[in-house]
């Protein structure tokens, strides 16, 4: 149950750094490495896939949809920046007074925050 659990975070953390697409730019390029290897010498077809000349149509793909994200986020920040002004900004945010059943909370948590009777009371 461990072992789940850590494998489903460790899914989360990389799907919310992006992670995914890493993950499918090396499938990409296991896969070109085993194309061009066929056609050319190992060593020229290592240059081949990550000379960035001859993208594969994963590469492009996984491209577009790095740059659409990108755009997503850069649309989402302008949207926040259009609703914030100085003025607001430079206010400060006004909280609700505490509730009256939080009286007596305060009382108590006053009441610990005294020091202890001098001398200590003795057990009997």
């Amino acid at each position: 149950m461990r072992r789940l659990t850590l494998c489903v975070v460790f899914a989360a953390f990389t799907f919310s750094c992006s992670g995914q697409w890493y993950a499918l730019q090396c499938v990409a390029w296991v896969n070109m490495l085993i194309d061009y290897s066929q056609m050319v010498p190992f060593p020229k077809a290592v240059e081949m896939t990550f000379s960035g000349e001859y993208p594969c149509p994963i590469c492009k793909a996984i491209a577009e949809k790095k740059q659409a994200e990108k755009e997503k986020v850069l649309a989402i920040g302008k949207d926040k920046q259009k609703f914030v002004t100085a003025e607001a900004a430079s206010t400060r945010p006004v909280f609700p007074s505490p509730a009256p059943d939080y009286a007596a909370l305060r009382q108590y948590l006053a009441a610990w925050s005294e020091a202890p009777p001098i001398p200590p009371p003795r057990s009997a």
